[in-house]
């Protein structure tokens, strides 16, 4: 069987998918058996991911032509049995069964703000749409999946939970001179919690920094930002300056993939209040550098996190002050979340990501398949 990924999404260098990407398809590559993988790029410079598979490159900028002319034309010309789209939506006649990866349906709720408008229209319409014509659908949660089925009416049984994983290059890091570097290379305070994300409305920031407000004479800690330029993140300078917090926070932007990993290992604390996730990937690779984790309790995120982090309601200001401080000062306590934080980080991998994908095209490419899709 020949199956197809298609990897445009990496064109994009930080989030959720551009990880989800880049660490699934060597995972797919290493089990693919006896099955051919071809993996579809839009930029040569991506060339090299993974061996054993067929790498291409298809030259187009513009999202919606890639995506639904030129793509669809290469898996016909190819003969493709089976293609992966990892970013939510599906192709028109791409002449092979189409499985969809949904990573989170916040564009259906229109009280998170979570997108811009254009971009939450176009995903509102087609991620229905997706979900129909497709052979099946990875839900990256189980939260995830009762999502799909609220949005959309999809039948449970066409849907696969495929959680994610942090990658290996998590880990802890002991080379002092290499922790040194990193301080140096981004000024960083001695002493700081951090944040990793975008600053859009619906990762809550401007009430993490209520909460920091709160105890930041008590502790001699900064809070860390780190994430690329967002959607509506205005409000955050707002209240940055409202607060008179200039002088405690430090924003990084955007962090070399190399580098994430020492930030962990170097703060005290990694505090994500999000309203909304698909799934949550910055906790399991926090927690598997050894730093403990502060969480909000919504959607997805007690599922990702387990028993190995400190929950609280996202709405609660004062709780999550008080989460914060009391991580911070409790040794006791940060032993516990570290010792479970990597007990429940070692529960999810990209192998059985890869796995449960392939082995779900398989079955549904046999079961009940037309002629049409068994060709060889």
């Amino acid at each position: 069987m020949k199956i197809a990924f298609s990897a445009r999404g990496l064109s994009i260098p930080s989030g959720g998918v551009h990880r989800f990407i880049k660490s699934l398809i060597p995972a797919l590559a290493k089990q693919i058996d006896d099955d051919e993988l071809f993996v579809f790029y839009n930029d040569k410079k991506f060339l090299g991911l993974a061996s054993d598979c067929s790498e291409i490159v298809i030259k187009g900028s513009n999202r919606i032509c890639w995506d639904f002319v030129l793509l669809p034309k290469m898996l016909r010309k190819l003969k493709i049995d089976a293609a992966i789209f990892p970013k939510n939506v599906v192709p028109f006649f791409a002449g092979c069964r189409c499985y969809a990866v949904i990573h989170d349906l916040a564009y259906f709720d229109r009280r998170l703000n979570a997108y811009p408008f254009l971009d939450a229209v176009y995903m509102r319409t087609l991620i229905p749409q997706s979900v129909r014509r497709a052979a099946g659908v990875f839900a990256v949660s189980e939260n995830t999946k009762k999502d799909i089925i609220r949005y959309t009416g999809c039948d449970p049984q066409k849907i696969t939970v495929t959680y994610l994983a942090a990658d290996k290059i998590y880990r802890p890091v002991n080379n002092s001179e290499q922790l040194q570097n990193v301080k140096q290379k981004y000024a960083i305070p001695q002493k700081f919690i951090m944040y990793v994300g975008s600053l859009s409305p619906r990762k809550n920031i401007n009430r993490l920094l209520e909460a920091f407000s709160i105890i930041r004479d008590r502790i001699p800690h900064h809070l860390v930002l780190t994430g690329s330029k967002s959607w509506k993140d205005s409000s955050v300078y707002r209240t940055m300056r409202r607060l008179n917090l200039s002088d405690r926070i430090k924003k990084l932007g955007y962090v070399e993939n190399e580098d994430m990993p020492v930030l962990y290992n170097l703060a005290d604390a990694y505090v994500y209040p999000s309203l909304y996730e698909g799934f949550g990937l910055p906790i399991l690779e926090a927690m598997q550098c050894g730093c403990p984790v502060v969480a909000s309790n919504a959607t997805s995120i007690p599922e990702v996190a387990g028993d190995a982090a400190i929950f609280v309601n996202p709405l609660d200001i004062d709780a999550l002050a008080d989460a914060i401080y009391n991580v911070l000062t409790d040794d006791q306590l940060r032993r516990k979340l570290i010792s479970s934080g990597f007990r429940q980080a070692e529960k999810f991998s990209w192998d059985s990501t890869a796995n449960i994908m392939l082995e779900t095209i398989r079955q549904t490419f046999m079961k009940d398949s037309p002629a049409f899709f068994r060709r060889r």
